[in-house]
């Protein structure tokens, strides 16, 4: 890929264990394992993509720990991001409840950025506790698009980190 035109900052927001590691290894080498230690603090990574009209981007992702611990660090390691993918595990009702958590703290550190909902863990199909009307609904009342995932299979991930990268550009341009 020739240099990338444009460098973005792309959050992974959600609680600990709605797969947000395995969602961007998935993403960046086409993997997934089994089990991940859980992410203390921040894992940063980085994939250069090339996005139709806007050509190379090279994405760096932070993926923030989920555990209550690390809250006080959030402000702080959403400095600067151009946007974010809010997860949830569809087989954990507790992580889609602390969703408006997660969007609040990043509006109030980054005001309106592109977030996307993510519904991971689809593979799971017997164990799914949110509907997806229920997610749906959810999305709409908070102007954000759902895409459904499965790290395990690799099912809309690649999608969902386009998507989104697309979304933040297109906001980028536009300004």
């Amino acid at each position: 890929m020739v240099e990338p035109k444009y460098v973005i900052k792309i959050c992974l927001l959600g609680e600990a264990g709605v797969g947000k590691t395995s969602l961007v290894y998935r993403f960046i080498e086409n993997k997934f394992r089994e089990n991940y230690k859980q992410t203390l603090g921040v894992n940063l990574l980085k994939k250069d993509v090339d996005v139709d009209e806007y050509g190379g981007v090279s994405a760096q992702i932070w993926d923030l720990g989920g555990q209550e611990s690390f809250k006080s660090l959030r402000k702080l390691y959403l400095e600067g991001a151009n946007g974010g993918l809010v997860i949830f595990d569809l087989t954990d009702k507790k992580s889609f409840d602390k969703l408006s958590e997660w969007i609040e703290s990043f509006k109030n550190a980054r005001g309106e950025q592109p977030l996307l909902l993510i519904g991971n863990k689809s593979d799971l199909k017997n164990q799914i506790k949110i509907k997806d009307d229920e997610a749906e609904q959810f999305a709409n009342n908070n102007n954000m698009e759902l895409t459904i995932t499965s790290a395990k299979t690799g099912q809309n991930v690649e999608t969902a980190f386009i998507k989104l990268t697309k979304r933040i550009l297109d906001k980028i341009t536009n300004n």
